[in-house]
């Protein structure tokens, strides 16, 4: 049974420098192989992504809407996982293509992506590292820690 699906790729903006055109068309393969019908693909947007993936801060979406039969789905998600250029890759069943897929897309500068601004990225604490070190300063802070101390050193 034949169906429409959406697929969002994260693409590596490493492999997007070197050509947006042959790099959309070697991801739209990965469908067409398994017997997809592409019915559009299109660049989406190039942004910062919230955590690194490979070492990438940035990436670079390609949405592609497309038709298949229900058993390729399987080989296109393993074929897209395997692909290095993708760096993630969402794939839905969807009921119909929005007409805003089918409009032309926007020209694109590889050359305008910012630079990865993975070496400027600092640590930043996790909520849980937060409240372990607010706990570690209330402590302190009451003296309830030192008088613990003392009462070992005392009993003995």
């Amino acid at each position: 049974m034949q169906r429409t699906y959406e697929c969002m790729c994260l693409l590596d903006n490493r492999e997007v420098r070197n050509g947006w055109e042959p790099l959309k068309q070697a991801v739209t393969g990965v469908f067409t192989k398994h017997g997809g019908n592409i019915l559009s693909a299109r660049r989406w947007d190039e942004r910062r992504i919230a955590y690194p993936i490979k070492g990438q801060n940035r990436g670079t979406y390609l949405l592609v809407y497309f038709a298949a039969e229900t058993q390729s789905v399987t080989a296109i998600r393993r074929d897209l996982q395997f692909n290095e250029s993708v760096l993630r890759s969402l794939l839905l069943d969807c009921e119909e293509v929005p007409q805003s897929a089918y409009e032309p897309e926007a020209a694109f500068d590889v050359n305008a992506i910012p630079p990865d601004d993975s070496d400027a990225v600092t640590e930043v604490e996790t909520p849980a590292e937060e409240a372990s070190g607010e706990e570690a300063s209330a402590e302190d802070a009451s003296g309830d820690a030192e008088p613990a101390a003392d009462a070992k050193t005392e009993d003995k």
